[in-house]
């Protein structure tokens, strides 16, 4: 489990170049990994995932800019995610498992902090239920009915809303997408739970920006909402039985 760890937190720091260079258009090879601030290169032994942020005491060595607490937490995430699969999991069933969870952190962060999903990862998502399903040995019928059901369920709603709204942008593109992967993974009672929870982590969002914001139009970033929900459903359903399903 600690080498799982260690491989996630590995896979992590990737990851958050990945997060802050895909938003800018920027190659996610080249440069190597500079500070943003300052654009010094850092070298490999300030580059060790988790330790080099706590050894630095979270700024940058060069111009002591205080490096965001998204590059431990991405790291440390990742990390426990890693641990929790490949312990859980038959090991081909791990490795997809954890490439869904490196496209959710991606698809989390990047919708927190810029509202927008990037589309390859949605794509990628989809096509790992082919996969999904032969691994598993899940029906391809019970996949396609569990994505269409909680799909059709979402853009009944989503229509409702608009008309009573009067705007047909309450949910995006890339949020149908990702609910499609998750209808198709989880299953329809699941994926109702999961789109259940991710609305719930929707409105404490808008709460604690209503206490720490005041008067600001607050747009939810459903993307980030519906991977923390699925994460959750997925460990869940192995941890405790709640989820009988």
């Amino acid at each position: 489990m600690i080498l799982s760890f260690i491989a996630g937190s590995i896979i992590g720091s990737f990851l958050n170049v990945v997060i802050f260079r895909t938003p800018q258009n920027l190659s996610i090879i080249s440069p190597r990994s500079h500070c943003p601030k300052c654009k010094s290169f850092i070298p490999f032994y300030y580059n060790i995932p988790i330790v080099s942020f706590i050894f630095l005491s979270g700024k940058c060595k060069q111009c002591k800019e205080k490096i965001s607490w998204q590059y431990i937490s991405v790291e440390i995430i990742t990390g426990i995610l890693f641990a929790f699969s490949f312990s859980k999991f038959s090991l081909s069933e791990a490795i997809l498992l954890n490439i869904v969870f490196c496209c959710l952190i991606i698809i989390s962060y990047i919708d927190f902090h810029y509202l927008l999903i990037p589309s390859i990862y949605l794509y990628l998502l989809i096509i790992l239920l082919i996969p999904y399903t032969y691994i598993t040995a899940q029906s391809l019928y019970q996949t396609i009915l569990g994505a269409m059901v909680i799909t059709s369920y979402l853009a009944i709603c989503t229509l409702i809303v608009g008309i009573i709204k009067r705007d047909i942008n309450v949910l995006g593109f890339g949020d149908i997408l990702l609910i499609i992967f998750i209808g198709g993974w989880l299953g329809i009672i699941h994926s109702f739970i999961s789109l259940f929870l991710a609305a719930i982590i929707g409105i404490l969002y808008i709460i604690i920006n209503n206490y720490f914001i005041k008067n600001e139009t607050i747009k939810i970033p459903f993307g980030t909402c519906l991977s923390i929900s699925f994460t959750i459903i997925i460990i869940l359903k192995e941890y405790t039985k709640l989820l009988i399903f």
